[in-house]
């Protein structure tokens, strides 16, 4: 069905100083519920003397205000985005044949509208243009996150151009020839609220996890992942990348550290952690999916339900030992038992002293510590000597508490960077080791001197599964540890203490001392002059 104004109000818009049909080019907007964005694109649309509001059904007053502006208003029930735009080309007289569908948080910008005019004055033979986009978010526009450029079939000839649905948007479905415009406009995806982006999304990721596996596998080569088109290229890697385990995480570092969105701030890391939450969607309900054939109508319904408890399940094993040392009986034996002694005290079969346990990390772990050698590491290891707050910042990404004014530098080796809290001005010298299996904290001012090394890591060897134990180590303000020194696992150093070069400890040392050897024995006092 249709809907026209039987008699359009003269628009403001069409009041301003800028004449009328710059190009002809008829403009559709697809709009449901936008109220709040579509004054200010028609504003932006008037240039042109052709702009029609497809409407999908508002309940508030998108109509009423396109109409009050001088569009002329349609409503037709949304199916898809495809069925939609193909309605349009359909159903909707327009004066041009060139036209430029946008929707209602997007705006045309003057350069853009320059560039079509000179482009269809040249009588093109393409069906369609793919015009690039700026995304505006936290008031700034994010280039480096949000991998500009990146296109939209926008401006088409309706004799030459059709859409077929794909996943939640459409795709082109024509025989001719296909270009691009370099001039973008301007995309204010969060204009309604972040609130409204995630809730779009979780309904996108459904459409789009559906059309994956009805899809079925599909073959994506080199070719396409390296090719030279920018389109093909990024839809096949948005096809390969649910392949890959742990994408979530991968493209949170892909957008933040590899495209640049690090330097777009607080915007740019805004936006990275939203994608990756995207992404999260995509890959549970792909796997959800894939593990049970749902219809439409029931889509994820039964992955809601909590799971039966399960019965008979077995006791779970005994948490194992935490000793670290031999007990005093085991002391004495050593010297004195012959290895058949000792095999018969294991059992008449010697299994050896090791069955290894299963790994102790999640898969999350895992997947965190996987991009983290492969690309956090090499990034951190080739920053310049001097660039302190870069440093600082890549740890700050990979979930290290960092304070201010913290120098480390490009040589330490970091295990893993989450379970580091680096308080005010600590120093980090060179080639030092932060052994981070457990918690390792180092309090304020407190210098690591170069080649030391903090290990929050042991094994409990009186076990044959030979377990990790991840005890933390804790280091007071205002110390010093020296030169190839080491701190074990289990360890408090106290406030003001100093470990000398070479020292080694494997117990807490007292606040205000000075201790040296190994194993580290107190020295003397310290005392600030």
């Amino acid at each position: 069905m249709t809907q026209a104004a039987s008699s359009p109000v003269r628009s403001p818009m069409a009041s301003s100083s800028q004449p009328r049909a710059i190009a002809p080019v008829s403009v559709v907007i697809l709009t449901l519920n936008e109220e709040m964005n579509i004054i200010d694109c028609l504003e932006s649309c008037s240039w042109s003397d052709d702009v029609h509001v497809l409407d999908s059904g508002s309940t508030d007053r998108t109509i009423e205000l396109a109409e009050e502006y001088g569009a002329k208003a349609h409503v037709h029930p949304f199916e898809s985005f495809g069925k939609q735009r193909n309605w349009a080309i359909d159903n909707i007289e327009m004066k041009h044949d060139w036209i430029f569908h946008l929707d209602a948080d997007e705006r045309f910008t003057p350069e853009l509208i320059r560039e079509m005019k000179r482009l269809i004055a040249t009588k093109p033979k393409e069906a369609g243009f793919h015009i690039p986009n700026k995304l505006m978010f936290m008031g700034r526009w994010l280039k480096w996150s949000s991998g500009y450029p990146t296109y939209q079939m926008r401006l088409f000839h309706r004799k030459r151009m059709r859409f077929t649905d794909h996943g939640h948007g459409q795709r082109e479905d024509t025989e001719g020839r296909v270009s691009i415009l370099d001039e973008p406009y301007l995309h204010y995806g969060f204009s309604k609220g972040v609130y409204d982006w995630i809730e779009k999304h979780n309904r996108y990721s459904s459409l789009e996890a559906l059309q994956i596996v009805r899809a079925g596998p599909t073959r994506v080569g080199l070719r396409q992942l390296f090719g030279p088109d920018p389109i093909k290229r990024r839809r096949a890697w948005k096809e390969y990348g649910y392949r890959i385990p742990g994408w979530p995480w991968i493209r949170f570092f892909i957008t933040l550290v590899a495209m640049g969105g690090i330097f777009e701030g607080r915007a740019g890391w805004n936006y990275a952690k939203l994608m990756a939450m995207y992404e999260q969607m995509m890959t549970i309900k792909l796997r959800l999916l894939r593990s049970r054939a749902y219809g439409d109508d029931t889509l994820f319904e039964k992955d809601t339900a909590p799971a039966p408890a399960a019965t008979g399940a077995a006791p779970a094993s005994p948490t194992p030992s935490r000793r670290r040392g031999p007990t005093p009986e085991a002391d004495g034996a050593f010297s004195s038992r012959s290895h058949e002694e000792l095999a018969d005290d294991a059992g008449s079969e010697d299994r050896g002293q090791l069955t290894p346990e299963a790994s102790p990390w999640t898969l999350k772990e895992k997947l965190i510590r996987v991009v983290w050698m492969l690309a956090g590491r090499p990034l951190f290891r080739l920053s310049f000597h001097n660039w302190y707050g870069f440093r600082a910042t890549m740890l700050r990404i990979f979930g290290a508490e960092v304070g201010e004014n913290v120098s480390i530098r490009p040589t330490v080796k970091i295990e893993i960077p989450w379970n580091l809290e680096i308080r005010d001005g600590v120093i980090v010298g060179d080639h030092a080791i932060l052994y981070s299996l457990g918690k390792i904290t180092i309090g304020e001012r407190t210098i690591i001197s170069q080649y030391a090394h903090l290990c929050a890591g042991t094994h409990d060897f009186t076990s044959r599964v030979f377990p990790l134990i991840r005890d933390p180590i804790w280091i007071g303000q205002d110390v010093w540890i020296g030169a190839d020194a080491f701190v074990g696992p289990n360890v408090r150093v106290g406030r003001l203490s100093v470990l000398g070069a070479r020292s080694s400890t494997y117990k807490d040392l007292e606040p205000q001392t000075v201790y040296v050897g190994n194993p580290a024995k107190a020295l003397k006092r310290r005392e600030l002059k």
